[in-house]
């Protein structure tokens, strides 16, 4: 698997001493000069402000949106099972199977770059099954949230402590522009929101990558999951929704100058939603030889990676060590959670990843969203890497 860092455009630095004015006088930089370093202004609002409305999660909220808290929802038992299998299975998974590769063109940075996408392995669970391992934990409580002229709809969320899933769908007459998506965005990076949307919203105690079910959406309606890492360790039993409305659009937002970017951000509307969840899902805590963990739960694992791998603080932090995961069930079967070639210490035929999102943290531990529900009464033992962990 092809890595490659993320970076600002290196072009924006290489400004020769020739490129400003004569310094006679009073020195005037030159129409490059401020253009890079307006588009490097960009490129680092366009950082900071992926997530912009968590800083709000005490502040007052200005009266933003409309609230308007359904009935809960058909449950999955009457849909045949499709609710489970298109969070956790293979509806709307047709074409994500196989690996390939393809060149990704980056318009803004002016440069293109080779990705090679793993094997993804997409298995089916009976209604009946998926509801004993986790059904007690889903809110089918629905949230309607009308920003502007689009409707959010948060249908349902569970939650572990360390992951968490939810699914939301977006309406708008006209078409839904607030996300950038297709097949290499759920394969990769997942929908991300576009430079058209004039607001953003996201989870307080979680952040993730949100798959869009392409196959059930249409123009005026969005189908998306939201698989997600908890970046809070002592987050509760609570989830909080924070939404941005803002007087421009985002691209507007982020290439505007100092002081109409203050302007803009001052009339913008802020509104902190709570969104009714149920417990948190059960986790098992499986221990390797010097005692470093792996919390796993139906829909996620978060491995310890400073204890028993063999790993140093700094290969700890990074998440790309760990390129071993799986869950060994006690009828012999394995859940290959993800694998990647290491040069010199691993190698295999096929590289996979059966996550539906992976994060690491300062701590150094990784989580991996599990794309399936797991049987934790059913596990035997847990692999990363070389090393074994077993229930004590």
């Amino acid at each position: 698997m092809e890595k490659k860092d993320n970076y600002i455009n290196q072009k924006l630095f290489d400004i020769s001493i020739e490129d400003f004015d004569a310094l006679d006088g009073v020195h005037e930089f030159s129409d490059k000069y401020k253009n890079n370093k307006k588009q490097l202004l960009k490129e680092y609002r366009k950082g900071i402000c992926k997530h912009p409305v968590k800083k709000y999660k005490k502040a007052a909220a200005a009266a933003a949106v409309l609230l308007i808290v359904s009935a809960p929802v058909i449950t999955n038992a009457a849909t045949g099972g499709e609710f489970f299998n298109r969070i956790w299975g293979s509806e709307g998974k047709a074409g994500y199977s196989e690996p390939y590769s393809e060149y990704l063109y980056d318009n803004e940075k002016d440069t293109s770059c080779k990705i090679t996408y793993p094997k993804s392995e997409y298995e089916d669970i009976a209604p009946e099954k998926a509801e004993k391992l986790i059904g007690d934990n889903i809110s089918y409580n629905p949230v309607d949230v009308k920003i502007g002229d689009t409707k959010l709809s948060v249908m349902s969320f569970v939650h572990d402590g360390n992951a968490a899933v939810a699914e939301f769908t977006l309406e708008k007459k006209g078409g839904v522009d607030a996300l950038n998506y297709n097949k290499s965005y759920n394969r990769s990076k997942g929908a991300d929101f576009s430079g058209n949307s004039d607001f953003y919203f996201g989870f307080d105690e979680y952040d993730g990558k949100i798959f869009v079910d392409i196959d059930k959406s249409s123009k005026d309606k969005l189908y998306c999951y939201y698989y997600m890492t908890s970046w809070d360790s002592d987050n509760k039993d609570n989830v909080t929704l924070n939404i941005e409305k803002y007087p421009c659009t985002r691209d507007e937002l982020y290439a505007a100058d100092d002081i109409k970017y203050k302007e803009y951000m001052e009339k913008s509307e802020k509104k902190v939603i709570s969104v009714p969840v149920k417990s948190k899902a059960d986790k098992k805590v499986f221990n390797n030889k010097k005692n470093g963990t792996a919390e796993v739960s139906p829909i996620s694992i978060k491995v310890d990676m400073k204890k028993g791998l063999g790993l140093s603080k700094e290969e700890a932090y990074d998440p790309y060590n760990a390129y071993y995961v799986s869950i060994n069930y006690k009828n012999g079967k394995k859940y290959i959670v993800h694998e990647h070639e290491m040069d010199g210490i691993h190698q295999c035929k096929t590289e996979i990843d059966n996550a539906n999102y992976v994060c690491g943290d300062t701590d150094d531990n990784i989580t991996f969203v599990f794309n399936r529900l797991v049987d934790t009464d059913n596990i035997q033992s847990v692999t990363v890497n070389e090393t074994e962990y077993t229930l004590k």
